[in-house]
């Protein structure tokens, strides 16, 4: 009896020693995903409300946490996970092309080869297509940021985070007006 519960016992300390190399910081937080390092701190939509069988463009700016960063979108290989902003919640809406911003080619010491990020804060457009069989009316449209965030020494878990943007579906486009925002002008999107 006493030989099953020492032995419980070890195995319990092996696994709070365990638990506790996990502890927030540096490469010890990899296992953490509660942890956030990254976010969606703005959007902004061309249009509002918006109109059923259109497009309309829209802007997410993303804030990267200091000394973290992000594989660009596309990544320098395919096997990394690339930062990728999309939308969901609403039926009808769907994204139809994203722009990300150019990267930065960064050199880490894990390998001898640069790689492409994002770090600090950046824009990416998307240009999104309302459905004719949209419903109109009030709704909630998730906008939802992957990604895998890495530091000097290793990378993270990937995870999402998202917030919620109220938009308003309309089927007249008569009534869907254009919006000035900073940040539509900040995104890359293609010159028109």
């Amino acid at each position: 009896m006493s030989y099953r519960i020492s032995n419980r016992l070890a195995v319990l300390v092996a696994l709070a020693a365990v638990a506790a190399a996990f502890l927030p910081g540096g490469a010890e937080g990899q296992l953490l995903r509660s942890t956030p390092r990254a976010r969606i701190s703005e959007t902004a939509t061309e249009r509002a409300p918006i109109a059923r069988d259109r497009t309309v463009r829209m802007a997410v700016e993303v804030e990267i946490a200091a000394g973290m960063h992000v594989n660009a979108n596309p990544p320098t290989y395919d096997w990394l996970i690339p930062v990728e902003v999309s939308v969901a919640g609403v039926d009808g809406v769907r994204v139809i092309e994203a722009y990300y911003p150019e990267a930065e080619s960064r050199k880490f010491p894990y390998d001898e080869k640069p790689f492409l990020v994002y770090e600090g804060t950046f824009v990416v457009g998307l240009l999104l297509a309302v459905a004719e069989t949209a419903a109109t009316g009030d709704r909630e449209l998730e906008i939802v940021l992957d990604y895998q965030a890495c530091n000097d020494q290793a990378c993270f878990a990937p995870t999402e985070t998202s917030v919620r943007l109220p938009v308003t579906i309309v089927a007249d486009p008569g009534h869907s007006v254009e919006t000035e925002s900073p940040l539509l002008a900040r995104a890359p999107f293609p010159k028109r």
